[in-house]
């Protein structure tokens, strides 16, 4: 009798099991569809100055405050403000190497995500949707899929929208206290990356309109959570020093523009069409607004979102680099756009369809031909050139010239008798434009070469331009004595190996 009154309590279970495992299955395939986005080769050349920064920090116990990767700017000023970053990248680089910094940088990506997806789900939008919004967003991830600190702004930035969104819908489920959560949560963050002022940027516009539509007691709140993540910004070893930098950043409008991810937006290159699609989906949903009945939107209700999109689509087309925080502030006012226009159910299931499948192609796509450099891409970098500089002493007594986007390589593989020209950090934006100048003419090149006393120069070596380093570099001036497919090395001749 026992064993006959379990058999149906088993089919029971297994029936009441099968919509989830079939649920499973199903999300897990989504999951798998979309994780090509998260597992692009790293790339990002700036990790390797990063890693001797971490490196300086950890022999001398202390921050790094001066420039001592340099011969160009000895002992500048130097604000480190990424330095937890560059601390937990060099730790699980010393630990399990570029696969772990890998695996890191997948988890960075799929935590930036779940912020969005509590967002539409409190909006209770289809499940469907918010898989299609899901496929587009890991394809939009694609142009920033990655390492760099950057990472823990998206995800620090999804949160704290994520919160105000939800004290906007509902206003009695979140009080004061949470500003001790916005203080944790920016005294970690000003230590990760400058990012954390696009956050207290967002706080500042919810706090605006509460203001301007006379709600006090709402305004009072998001007000004292911006002052706690103001002081808790505070808390970092060079105090107001990330606020200097960022303004530095702003005053060198010129020089950043030499720079291909801090230069305006191209709808051209295939790793930004999935954000062109989001673009093109703003655009969709402004003309349905304008052409919504009267009083169908709330635009009252919805103007801090509506009006944050709107500034960083701007700031995107002006600066690339801004990209994914428009993307995710418009993918989390997705849904109260969804909600507030009630589109058809047949016309948003059939449009997300068409995004989901187009998202999985793309990420397939762009995967296929990026998995031959996995996990890391150095294929850009001068390895082969500098084992022939480290097997040469001599050569580390010159005054070398080297693109800015090799200076942190060199400098971590040859450290510590090497000084570089220049690296990726923001104390060598001038020489930028100088060099940007410098190469207008071989004239311009070859002073410039002599006002810095520079004695080798390594240059990247594209077969396109052969005609051109002839001119560049004069034999009558310059020795050529290595060359591979990524690079040459020039010494000039009779050189003057002091300062």
């Amino acid at each position: 009798m026992p064993k006959r009154g379990l058999i149906p309590d088993a089919y029971s279970i297994l029936a009441n099991l099968k919509p989830q495992i079939k649920a499973l299955v199903f999300y897990s395939l989504i999951f798998v569809a979309a994780l090509p986005a998260f597992l692009i080769p790293i790339r990002n050349p700036d990790l390797f100055w990063g890693f001797s920064a971490a490196r300086w920090g950890i022999i001398h116990r202390a921050f790094p405050r001066f420039d001592f990767l340099s011969w160009s700017n000895p002992h500048a000023p130097w604000i480190d403000f990424e330095w937890l970053s560059q601390l937990i990248f060099l730790s699980l680089y010393k630990i399990g190497g570029w696969k772990a910094l890998l695996l890191l940088k997948s988890l960075l990506l799929f935590l930036g995500w779940i912020p969005i997806e509590t967002c539409l789900r409190q909006k209770r939008i289809e499940k469907s949707l918010i898989i299609s919004v899901f496929l587009l967003w890991a394809a939009t991830s694609i142009s920033h899929s990655d390492l760099r600190p950057e990472l823990f702004s998206l995800i620090f930035f999804s949160w704290v929208l994520l919160t105000l969104e939800i004290d906007r819908q509902n206003p009695n489920i979140l009080n004061s206290k949470i500003s001790w959560g916005f203080f944790g949560i920016f005294i970690l963050w000003s230590n990760l990356h400058a990012g954390f002022i696009f956050g207290e940027a967002l706080i500042g516009i919810y706090a605006f309109f509460r203001l301007l539509y006379r709600e006090i007691p709402e305004f009072k709140k998001t007000f004292l959570w911006g002052i706690s993540a103001f002081l808790g910004t505070l808390i970092n070893p060079y105090g107001i020093g990330p606020y200097q930098v960022a303004l530095i950043h702003l005053k060198e409008n010129s020089a950043l523009n030499s720079i291909a991810e801090w230069g305006p937006f191209n709808f051209l290159p295939p790793s930004h069409w999935p954000t062109d699609v989001v673009f093109l989906l703003l655009l969709l949903a402004l003309a349905a607004t304008l052409l919504s009945q009267p009083n169908q939107i709330d635009l009252k209700k919805n103007s801090p979102i509506f009006c944050l999109i709107l500034f960083l689509s701007l700031l995107t087309l002006e600066r690339r680099r801004i990209a994914p925080y428009f993307v995710i502030a418009f993918l989390m006012a997705g849904g109260s756009w969804l909600k507030e226009m009630r589109l058809k159910e047949k016309y948003a299931l059939n449009g997300s369809f068409i995004i989901a499948l187009g998202s999985i192609f793309f990420i397939w796509s762009f995967w296929r031909s990026s998995i031959k450099n996995f996990p890391f891409d150095g294929g850009l970098l001068p390895e082969k050139a500098t084992a022939f500089i480290s097997q040469h002493n001599s050569l580390s007594k010159l005054r070398f010239y080297n693109p800015w986007e090799w200076g942190g390589y060199l400098a971590w593989k040859l450290r510590p008798r090497f000084k570089v020209y220049c690296d990726g950090r923001y104390i060598f934006h001038d020489l930028l434009l100088a060099q940007k100048k410098a190469l207008l003419s071989p004239k311009n090149w070859g002073e410039f070469l002599d006002s810095q006393k520079i004695n080798a120069a390594l240059i990247p070596h594209l077969k396109q331009l052969s005609s051109w380093y002839s001119l560049l570099m004069p034999e009558s001036k310059w020795t050529l004595v290595y060359e591979d497919p990524t690079a040459l090395l020039f010494v000039r001749k009779n050189y003057d190996s002091s300062p």
